[in-house]
């Protein structure tokens, strides 16, 4: 439309005044608003009468709301961009009118239109327009789908126009309900200024609060749609103030909305922080540089911004934004309209602050936080807990970030810590916290002024009662200072004495420290404590009270100090010293250096725990500690034996018995004989006391064995008779310690007598076979060994049988305690310091003394035991006696001679199955070879790798006794297949071997033992710990070839295996995952190697590491570049034969699966698309085309899984993957459906219904869906490969699946790639026609579908080439690929019209031939092509005839006799389309065609050539076969000759054409012909007639009628016909309607009809011969044929049963008796009156209205004519 010059405007105006009609104002304003507001812009003159006609529009508008104005065409005026402001600015109000004035519905469907104009609208203006809509929205129901919210606001996926949609929705939410009842309030409103509550509700005044709230709940749907393009983490901030809302509606839809759109909202961006700020604070509160993204809102109310803060505390760019955080924060804890839920956010707020924000800003705004929090805590003391809670961690967190806010205010610690004895029992955890968090701080106190002043706070609080204080403070001491410190020690020892078992907890955390803290030096905390200790001395206060004496601590406080001080002296031990003589030459050395003051002053604190009336405990420990310190330095023991009596009548046997031994130190080390005799002259007489206790004589038995080698020869004498005295008494195991510590030192026969001595050994020997308690055995062996230190008169043999025989009581401290005995004999008077008691042998350690008892030892132990045949439990004692002998004989000559022996009798005990003797005989290998000499350590070598290797273990003698198989043996491997007792350690000979280093055998040995045995007091015993220690020392330097092999070992399926390998890795390796990476190729090196082992073990090891390495390294690069090789390896051992190997490689795969797909993520960019090229090809070539189903699987799996997330890195590899897709879609259908498929092949219907469910369910695969994505990343480049590959998958498919799978891939092709896919179509049109072959009904279906996509996109020669395929498929082939044809060319017409219309030479011709084929399926799919392709029948069949008749004459020629029988239907269609528009010479023609057709044998159907030929004859309507160019003799011949054949339903067909024929046409006279075929059907036989009457009249009941067969039905029809070319009718006619009617009460109702419409025939001649000039039949002849058919007729009047039949004899009635009066014919009055009386009769029971009436009628008639006359 155009603008209007100044005489439009003037002619508008003139007709707008003379309009005064509603529906003349709409058309005017219809017709003419458009051009008016463009002239606003055209020419300023014409303002002011522009103006004046606009306001005239408007005052009629104004209360005429049903006049429409044009919306649409208002919609796209202001969609302009060249219009002025003041032109849009009338337009957009224009818009508002128009829009008002729509229906609700009309409103609803032209929403997108006017979201669709916002782009080209200013702020004002597009506020307008949705203002307007406001009412609108509350209706509007936005979709949650996708694909339905893309057809209801196209429009909102433009950024422009959701952008506007945005910052009117954030105006309309923040909008409360209140300004719409009193606008009284707009002015006093948060968020909102009144400019912009008014520019909304101006235009929709009428506004109510339930439109508010509908419309509300539409623009959070809408804004938060899937296909709403604006930035999301606003339409998240869009939620949060939705949320906020006070209608339930609105806030839920929001809160719901949220949910879902958190997970994926940055709220760290910069656009949304500063819109919750300026909501939060208002615009006027930010900085110059954000006020321009602030969108110009006030400060929100208390609800929007509680629901704004806890999202502001989600982000730490928030924390970040100074000053708006402190602005925040000050604002929640003190503004005017806060709460409390408020101030707790806010709080929190602050700790976001502290945990998130930079040092700088926390730094700056950390003063002002403190502040703020303290002030908050004051004001909240005693009013909100969970507030002052909150306050206390955030406090504690700000101290962590702003230490030295904290650091020099010991005051405000001072209040903390008193606020936890004030404070409520739910505030004391957040305190306690809080504090905890502050300690960190206050280190900065340490050397300064305030620290003594902290140390003096801290010392207050551990002594306060309150446990939580105390607690807490010493928290702060243990932190503050090292464990070093020892006035925070000090503490700590002083707080175990706390009821609190969380203050102790606390204080022994401090005292234990960490792994890397050091403990003070012991000469300084000697002092401290001894400092400390004579002050609390001082005080009573301070004391515990014991009866008369003072103790400076509590007994618990004191043990623990006791243990520190003696922590403090052996720090200075070093770790490899073990053994308890070693430690104490180690700590006399130390000692010795002390100052004399300083042992002297740990004497006393031992000495002031011994006060009598103390608890035995802490005797007992100070009793420990004094023996140790006497031991180390014994010249410094000042002892009284009146004072030790007290101790050694305790109650606690370790306290008697180190108080024994500090007697025996003290004799030991006195050069006074006498006071020595005198204490053990008092021993005895507390020995022959009768009277005394258990106690004091089991002390005194003690004391006696520690004094005897000390006192004259007569009082030992004396002891030891009186201590072997006690033998038999309960005081046994005291006697046997006792004993045992003097025969150490002196030959007992001596001074006992070798009798009693005797005597005294066979007491032993009785006693450890009688006694079955393990204490007193190991005491009975112990002192059963002393004997023969020194004593060589004993019976060995029996103590040696005797003490081998304890191994039946499978006790393992009591083996090792018989190992230890033996080792004692062995080494005799010369054994070594560490077998003897520590404190009273303190000697330098000497050589050994050669005795043959080594020899009888080792060769009893084995030859009896270990190659004997002994019981499993014997075995594992002779492990601990050769172990003990190596341990404790290491110098013997006999040991040194023997290590051949020992060595080969340890390796056949590592292949026992009990897993502790392996590891007791591979620690006595260990400890072999390293004792041994350089010449030796080699033959031991190579004997161990012999036997190792080649686990040859010595044959055992088998007797009928010897049990072959123990019941744990049964169900376990064989050693060949990996369960072998020597598995573990011929790995680990391999791996030394492997390494160049075979000794490091050894090391792995020592390394490899993980029972619980080396952990406790036994391992410590032998010093396995350093052994192995040592041992992982050396082995670092071959770490590189070392660490492949353990990483492998550790997942090998023996869990000995496993769990040795993973004790030497944690031996080896300090950091693993530093380690690996380092070793990282060298590992993946090994695996490759090892994964195809023989062995299944290694092969399921590697599988498993493998696994392993690659689910901690997916994205290591070595790791990827591996990952092919990988996947090749890994998916070969899936296939293994061994079924643990298989399921190790299964769980491999998933991991290799889950770390490929992570790897061909688009987000990787290149080093993805690199991913995708190197493992794609194996997961395609060695995967999905295994056979194996799992590979193929989990092939698929990743590969889809890859598809779906690379992205556009896919598409190089599209042209391999989608083929391998489609043959792997096989796999994917599940096999009952094949099973079921079987089941119901039988039944045709319920397999097809099978096979379609199959289909439609191969399309729901997801496959399918990456197949579609992938044919979309389908290029020129790739598409000559992928069609290549799709022809050869189309020929060699097999099965349904994977045929639907490639059809469907097909399609989507065609349609991705549409014109690219054009030269190629010919190709694929060729495949899919071999799936049409397909005997599934299912993939013809697909596979028709296929073909009309691609004919769409066909080149033309490759559409005529398809076409003339399917007409010689449906010309040639049997009667299932007809309907395949008919299906295909449905799908075409349905999919390519257009393409069609193009053909329509080929394609009418086969499209109308196939609407004659005689299946009803087929004949509806034609018809359907036939309707689609939209044409005029008789044009397009005139148009096509020449190529319809040369089809049709191809198919008459066939064999086939459905195709002749549908061509002849066809022919017969063209003769009745085109009727008399047939040409001649192509009638001719197809007449001659048909002529010829009907020439050979009788087939079923060929009666449709006759018929066609009938038709073709008779269509055109011509009088004579010779104007249709057809030789009439020819042409009745025919008919003549076919109708003479034998097949009577054939004749009946022919019969029928006949009479079409010659009643459609003159022909010459061939009644005689006609009148013979017919009798031959009609008249009875010559022997019928001969028979006599009564057989004549049994016929007649038995045989109701003459004429009964379809064949004499057409008979007696071609009667009637053929009666017109008859040229003797009067001689022949009386003779026919005597034929007829004479039969007609023995014919059934069919043949009766047939019969009437003969007789119809002749009596129509007659009338024709009555009209005509020249007549045939007189009067008299047509009265005789009257009465002849009246008889007859009435017979079929009174059918009762056959209204048809009734009908057509009335019609006859009437026709004869009209025929009478024209002619003037008088019947006879008889048959009149014959009739009259069948009529009447009949009409009175007549229930047919018409013929009640006509037969009324004829009676009426026959009356008034015939009877009046």
């Amino acid at each position: 439309m155009e603008s209007l010059d100044s005489n439009g405007v003037e002619r508008v105006f003139l007709r707008l005044l003379n309009c005064d009609t509603d529906h003349g104002l709409e058309e005017l304003l219809k017709k003419f608003l458009i051009p008016v507001l463009l002239s606003l812009q055209s020419d300023k003159a014409l303002f002011p009468k522009l103006n004046e006609l606009l306001g005239h529009v408007n005052k009629r508008l104004q209360h005429r709301t049903e006049v429409k104005l044009p919306f649409y065409a208002l919609i796209e005026l202001i969609k302009r961009t060249d219009l002025t402001p003041f032109t849009m600015n009338m337009g957009v109000l224009y818009v508002k009118k128009s829009y008002e004035r729509l229906s609700l519905e009309e409103r609803l469907a032209n929403v997108d239109l006017m979201f669709g104009c916002l782009g080209s609208l200013s702020e004002f203006q597009g506020d307008v327009i949705m203002s307007v809509m406001l009412p609108t929205l509350k209706s509007l129901r936005i979709p949650n789908y996708k694909e339905k919210q893309e057809k209801l606001v196209p429009s909102v996926q433009r950024e422009e126009i959701a952008k506007k949609i945005f910052e009117f929705s954030l105006k309309v939410l923040l909008m409360p309900y209140l300004v719409l009842t009193d606008k009284e309030s707009w002015k006093d409103q948060p968020s909102l200024s009144l400019e912009k509550i008014s520019g909304i509700l101006k235009h929709v005044p009428s506004l109510t609060p339930e439109e508010l709230e509908g419309a509300k709940e539409t623009l959070v749907n809408l804004t938060s749609c899937e296909i709403f393009n604006f930035h999301p983490p606003l339409i998240g901030g869009l939620m949060v103030v939705a949320g906020a809302d006070t209608r339930c509606s609105v806030s839920d839809a929001a809160e719901s909305r949220l949910k879902k759109l958190r997970t994926t909202v940055d709220w760290e961006d910069e656009k949304v922080v500063v819109l919750l700020y300026s909501l939060f604070l208002g615009h006027d509160k930010l900085p110059a540089g954000l006020k321009s993204r602030s969108y110009g809102v006030k400060a929100g109310s208390l609800r929007l911004r509680m629901k704004l803060l806890p999202v502001l505390t989600l982000s730490e760019y928030a924390a970040n934004l100074f000053p708006l955080n402190i602005q925040v924060v000050f604002g929640g804890l003190f503004g005017t309209d806060v709460n409390r839920q408020l101030n707790l956010s806010s709080v929190q707020f602050v700790h976001k602050i502290c945990d998130d924000a930079s040092f700088t800003v926390v730094k700056t705004i950390g003063p002002m936080l403190k502040q703020g929090l303290l002030k908050s805590v004051q004001s909240a003391a005693n009013a909100d807990l969970k507030l002052s809670g909150r306050v206390y961690l955030g406090l504690g967190k700000l101290s962590t970030r702003c230490p030295d806010l904290f650091s020099s205010d010991v005051y405000l610690l001072s209040l903390l810590l008193s606020m936890l004895e004030q404070e409520d029992r739910e505030l004391i955890a957040d305190l306690k916290e809080g504090l905890f968090l502050m300690t960190e701080a206050y280190k900065a106190v340490l050397g300064t002024e305030e620290e003594a002043m902290l140390e003096e706070l801290l010392l207050k609080y551990i002594n306060k009662s309150d446990s939580t204080a105390c607690c807490v403070a010493l928290r702060f001491s243990n932190i503050l200072h090292p464990t070093s410190h020892l006035p925070s020690r000090y503490l700590c020892l002083l707080a175990l004495g706390s009821s609190s078992q969380e203050v102790v907890d606390e204080a022994r955390a401090g005292l234990r420290g960490s792994d890397n803290d050091k403990l003070p030096e012991f000469e300084e905390t000697v002092r401290y404590i001894s400092n400390s200790t004579r002050e609390r001395l001082n005080t009573p206060s301070l004391c515990y009270t014991v009866g008369t004496h003072r103790l400076p601590y509590v007994p618990v406080v004191f043990e623990e100090v006791l243990k520190f001080v003696r922590q403090c002296l052996e720090v200075g031990v070093p770790d490899h010293v073990v053994t308890e003589s070693e430690k104490l030459r180690k700590l006399r050395e130390i000692l010795s250096s002390l100052p004399e003051e300083v042992v002297s002053q740990y004497r006393e604190l031992l000495m002031s725990a011994l006060v009598p009336a103390a608890p035995g405990n802490l005797h007992l420990h100070a009793m420990e500690h004094l023996a140790q310190l006497s031991g180390a330095l014994p010249e410094t023991l000042s002892l009284s034996l009146p004072w030790s009596e007290v101790f050694l009548t305790s109650s606690l046997p370790s306290l008697r018995y180190h108080t024994a031994t500090l007697l025996g130190i003290a004799a030991r080390s006195s050069t006074d004989i006498t006071l020595v005799d005198s204490w053990a002259e008092r021993i005895l007489s507390l020995l022959n006391d009768k009277n005394g206790t258990f106690e004091k004589h089991d002390g005194s038995i003690l004391a006696a064995g520690f004094l005897a080698p000390c006192t004259s020869q007569d009082l030992t004498s004396k002891l030891l008779s009186k201590v072997i005295s006690f033998f038999n008494s309960d005081h046994l195991s005291g006697v046997c310690t006792a004993v045992s510590q003097s025969a150490s030192s002196l030959d007992l026969g001596t001074f006992i007598g070798n009798e009693s001595l005797e005597k005294l050994h066979q007491h032993f020997i009785t006693g450890i076979s009688q006694t079955k308690e393990q204490k007193t055995l190991i005491s009975l062996t112990t002192g059963i060994g002393s004997l023969h230190v020194h004593c060589s008169t004993l019976r060995l043999d029996q103590t040696l049988n005797t003490l081998f025989n304890t191994s039946k009581h499978n006790l393992m401290e009591l083996n090792f305690s018989t190992g230890k005995t033996l080792s004692v004999m062995a080494s005799g008077a010369g054994s070594s310091p560490s077998i003897l008691d520590v404190f009273v042998n303190v000697v330098e350690p000497g050589v050994a003394r050669e005795t043959h008892i080594t020899k009888d030892i080792l060769h009893k132990i084995i030859r009896e035991y270990v190659l004997g045949d002994v019981r499993e439990i014997q075995l594992q004692a002779a492990a601990i006696w050769i172990l003990s002998l190596l341990k404790y004989c290491t110098d013997s000559i006999s040991i040194k001679s023997y290590r051949s022996d020992i060595q080969h009798a340890l390796s056949v005990l590592l292949s026992n199955k009990d897993t502790v003797t392996q590891e007791i005989a591979s620690e006595a290998l260990s400890l072999l070879y390293t004792t041994a000499d350089d010449g030796t350590k080699s033959h031991l070598i190579d004997m161990l790798k012999f036997t190792l290797l080649n686990e040859t273990v010595p044959h055992k003698h088998v007797d009928m006794d010897t049990k072959i198989f123990s019941t744990e043996d049964i169900g376990k491997l064989p050693s060949s297949l990996g369960g072998g007792n020597l598995t573990t350690y011929k790995e680990l000979c391999s791996l030394a071997s492997d390494m160049g280093q075979p000794e490091m055998i050894y090391q792995f040995m020592h390394l490899s033992n993980h029972s619980a045995i080396w952990s406790d007091r036994i391992g410590a015993a032998f010093g396995v710990g350093n052994l192995v220690k040592c041992a992982g020392e050396e082995l670092q330097p071959y770490l590189a070839s070392i660490i492949p092999r353990i990483y492998r070992y550790q997942y090998d399926p023996n869990l000995k295996v496993q769990q040795s390998m993973s004790n030497i890795w944690s031996v080896m390796v300090a950091k693993p995952k530093e380690t690996v990476d380092k070793y990282l190729k060298e590992i993946i090196a090994d695996l490759k190697s090892n994964i195809h082992s023989r062995m299944w073990r290694t092969r399921e090891s590697c599988s498993n590491a493998l696994g392993d390495l690659v689910r901690t390294r997916t994205h290591d690069d070595v790791i990827l570049a591996e990952m092919p090789e990988f996947w090749e390896l890994v998916l070969k051992i899936m296939d293994d034969i061994k079924e643990s190997v298989r399921k190790s490689a299964a769980k491999t795969s998933e991991v290799l699966s889950k770390a490929s797909i992570s790897a061909c993520n688009i987000d990787h960019g290149a080093r993805g698309a690199r991913a995708i090229s190197t493992i794609l090809p194996v997961l395609l070539d060695k995967g999905i085309t295994s056979s194996l189903v799992e590979v193929q699987t989990v092939s698929i799996v990743t590969v889809m899984k890859i598809s779906e997330n690379a992205g556009k890195l896919i598409a190089p590899h599209v042209h391999v993957i989608i083929p391998a897709f489609i043959a792997a879609s096989a796999n994917i259908e599940p096999k009952a459906f094949g099973q079921v498929t079987t089941m119901v092949s039988g039944n045709t219907e319920d397999k097809d219904k099978m096979e379609a469910a199959r289909a439609a369910l191969a399309l729901t695969s997801p496959l399918i869906s990456v197949i579609e994505k992938c044919v979309r990343c389908v290029d020129d480049t790739q598409l000559e490969t992928l069609v290549v590959k799709l022809s050869s998958l189309a020929k060699s498919s097999v099965g349904l699946t994977p045929r639907v799978t490639l059809l469907h891939t097909v399609s989507l092709l065609a349609v991705y790639q549409q014109q690219d896919l054009t030269k190629w179509v010919g190709k694929l049109m060729g495949a899919m026609f071999v799936v049409l072959s397909d005997r599934s009904p299912a993939v013809k279906d697909k596979c028709a579908a296929t073909v009309a996509v691609l004919f769409r996109y066909a080149k033309p020669s490759t559409v005529d080439n398809v076409l003339d395929k399917l007409r010689s498929w449906y010309l040639e082939k049997d009667d299932s690929i007809k309907h395949l044809v008919a299906m295909v060319m449905s799908k075409i017409t349905n999919s390519a019209p257009d393409v069609l219309r193009t053909v329509h030479g080929a394609v009418i011709p086969l499209s109308l031939f196939g609407k004659h084929s005689k299946e009803e399926k087929e004949r509806e799919l034609w018809e359907m092509v036939w309707l689609e392709l939209g044409v005029s029948d008789q044009s397009v069949v005139l148009l096509h005839l020449s190529e319809i008749s040369s089809l049709c004459a191809l198919s008459l020629s066939s064999t086939s006799w459905t195709n002749r029988i549908q061509s002849a239907d066809t022919l017969a269609t063209v003769a009745t389309v085109l009727s008399s528009s047939y040409p001649p010479p192509q009638l001719s023609a197809n007449v001659e065609l048909l002529l010829n057709a009907t020439t050979g044998r009788t087939f079923p159907g060929k009666s449709a050539i006759l018929a066609a030929l009938a038709k073709s004859l008779t269509a055109p309507k011509r009088s004579n076969l010779s104007d249709l160019g057809v030789e009439e003799e020819r042409v009745m011949s025919v008919f003549l000759r076919e109708v003479r054949k034998k097949d009577a339903d054939y004749v009946s067909h022919v019969m029928r054409s006949l009479g079409d024929v010659l009643l459609g046409v003159e022909v010459s006279d061939c009644w005689e012909d006609v009148w013979g075929i017919c009798c031959t059907h009609l008249v009875p036989p010559e022997d019928e007639e001969e028979e006599g009457e009564e057989s004549k009249e049994k016929r007649k009941k038995t045989e109701t009628f003459t004429i009964q067969t379809v064949t004499q039905e057409s008979a007696v029809l071609l009667l009637g016909v053929g009666w017109r070319v008859c040229k003797n009718k009067p001689a022949k006619i009386v003779q026919l309607s005597e034929f007829l009617a004479g039969n007609m009460r023995i014919c059934t109702w069919k043949i009766q009809l047939s019969v009437l419409c003969s007789i119809q025939h002749v009596l129509n001649s007659l009338g024709a011969s009555q009209k005509s000039s020249t007549a045939q039949f007189t009067e008299e002849l047509k009265m005789s044929v009257y009465q002849a058919v009246i008889p007859g007729v009435l017979r079929c009047v009174d059918d009762t049963k056959h209204t048809t039949v009734r009908a057509l004899a009335l019609k006859l009635i009437a026709q004869i008796f009209d025929s009478c009066l024209s002619a003037n014919i008088r019947l006879k009055t008889d048959i009149i009156k014959e009739v009259l009386l069948h009529l009447r009769d009949q009409v009175s029971v007549e229930s047919n209205q018409n013929l009640k009436s006509q037969g009324i009628e004829i009676v009426s008639n026959l009356e008034k004519n015939f009877l009046t006359s």
